[in-house]
């Protein structure tokens, strides 16, 4: 197995069990639950995930823990990680897809897109019409997919703050500001269930979320947020895409992503819909 999803989990959690193992005969990843609760309450729920920590932490300090104490091993076991919150509606099929595209596209920070209904901080990140993928800069941090290499490279902002708020703005100054390798899935959506700003982290974090945005972005010497679209490829419709991007020739980045499609062994059903798409090694469009 070579992708991972890692998230924290409380007493209250359920999106683990009831959308992400749903189908759980069809997952192509293994699950990890970070506890964050000082007492276990129901042991019984997390029988059926691949690993459980009792790390006791908020969410990217348990990640930082995990990667630098607990499992090291994992930076080189795995080439995909999958960093949901706990209240992100998403289903098995749809987190299999994003493994698969983010692989495609050899991203180095991805995100689904959200459902139109979801609770969202920036406006640009839910679903956007006859939009396949976007080229953006920057991956909020409820539910980043990262690579291998990108984490490796964050995984010392992981501790910046408490709140995580800001976070995802370093990652972008640490990677050089990419404006081709932070995308975001138009043909995968998430929900977010719980309005921003109001769970039960902000209740324990004791300070201002705000600050420590300002705070960290200052440290890193990273723009307060670069929450900008470079590039997407749209759907004109089911059989051709127009692709626009901004900084590159759109037939070099066509070429390379040819190579990625042709050389990854993808599941036959997403092989079969890339082709639907325009996207396969017998396609000439573009």
């Amino acid at each position: 197995m070579q992708n991972i999803v890692i998230a924290p989990c409380g007493n209250k959690s359920a999106m683990f069990n009831d959308f992400w193992m749903k189908e759980k005969d069809k997952k192509q990843f293994d699950l990890c639950l970070l506890f964050y609760h000082e007492e276990i309450k129901n042991p019984d729920l997390y029988k059926d995930v691949d690993y459980f920590f009792h790390l006791k932490d908020f969410k990217y300090h348990m990640l930082h823990q995990l990667f630098t104490e607990v499992k090291p091993e994992w930076l080189r076991q795995y080439k995909y990680f999958y960093f949901l919150d706990d209240d992100i509606k998403i289903e098995t099929e749809q987190i299999n897809k994003m493994f698969a595209l983010s692989a495609v596209f050899d991203s180095w920070i991805s995100q689904a897109a959200l459902t139109q209904d979801s609770y969202c901080s920036w406006p640009m990140f839910k679903q956007q019409p006859d939009s396949f993928c976007r080229f953006v800069g920057q991956i909020e941090v409820m539910a980043p997919l990262f690579n291998a290499m990108a984490l490796e490279k964050c995984l010392p902002s992981f501790t910046g703050n408490k709140s995580s708020w800001g976070v995802d703005s370093v990652w972008s100054k640490i990677l050089g500001y990419p404006e081709d390798k932070l995308i975001v899935f138009d043909n995968v959506t998430m929900a977010h269930t719980q309005p921003v700003g109001g769970g039960e982290l902000y209740q324990k974090i004791g300070v201002d979320p705000k600050e420590d945005w300002t705070n960290i972005t200052e440290q890193f010497g990273a723009k307060k947020q670069n929450y900008q679209e470079y590039g997407r490829l749209a759907i004109i419709n089911k059989d051709h895409y127009l692709f626009n991007f901004f900084s590159i020739k759109g037939k070099e980045f066509i070429s390379t992503l040819q190579r990625h499609i042709n050389d990854y062994d993808l599941p036959s059903r997403v092989k079969s819909q890339l082709k639907k798409l325009g996207i396969s090694k017998d396609s000439n469009k573009g």
